[in-house]
């Protein structure tokens, strides 16, 4: 991998590292990605898979803290909107992050299917900070955020890890593995969404009907 890239420095510092620190890293990488800093995910969680293929942690410690990783951060993002409200679109560590345009864009969404909404985010990482923050402010209740999330993340987390993990030192293969893979995420929300839509006219045109 190329380490002259944003993404190659990150991967280059978290395998310099091993056992406590190295879990310490990643951690909070996945932490910092979850509250909207531009660092890539995905490249955090290969790191982690490419450290257990090299035997500096455990598989089954890369997966866990991964999963741990990106709950605690979309929960932390969670919390600050269910605690300081609207408020937080102002201050100065979100506005950028906060357009109005995704601002809108959330509420609407979670408005109407506050689950598929909190499932799919998970995939798309230019709304899953606007997401999360705004579910806390639109006081979706935790146990429906928590059980989306946590269900998108065992699909995202493990792919990315045992990626890295039984591919090992092919990384020029992995990285594009993950563009491929973000496209069919893309596609997968969207069709996601599109069944989701397509139920629910039908489900109305039913009740329509029965009256």
């Amino acid at each position: 991998m190329e380490t002259d890239t944003f993404s190659g420095k990150i991967f280059a510092a978290i395998m310099a590292l091993s056992g406590f620190h190295a879990y310490a890293a990643i951690l909070a990488v996945l932490f910092a990605c979850g509250l909207g800093v531009p660092i890539p995910e995905d490249i955090t969680l290969f790191a982690a898979g490419f450290l257990a293929y090299k035997g500096r942690i455990t598989l089954v410690g890369a997966l866990i803290v991964g999963l741990l990783g990106v709950l605690v951060g979309d929960t932390f993002m969670y919390l600050i909107g269910r605690n300081f409200g609207r408020r937080v679109f102002g201050w100065p560590m979100f506005r950028r992050m906060f357009t109005p345009d995704r601002i809108r864009m959330a509420e609407e969404k979670i408005h109407n299917n506050a689950r598929i909404i909190c499932f799919t985010s998970r995939f798309a990482p230019g709304l899953r900070a606007p997401v999360y923050i705004t579910s806390g402010i639109l006081r979706v209740p935790f146990t429906t955020f928590i059980l989306m999330d946590g269900l998108a993340a065992l699909i995202s987390v493990p792919v990315w890890v045992l990626l890295a993990y039984y591919l090992g030192d092919k990384v020029e293969m992995l990285l594009g593995i993950a563009k491929n893979a973000k496209i069919g995420f893309a596609i997968l929300l969207l069709l996601l969404v599109g069944v989701y839509i397509v139920r629910k006219i039908r489900k109305r045109r039913i009740e329509r009907g029965a009256v």
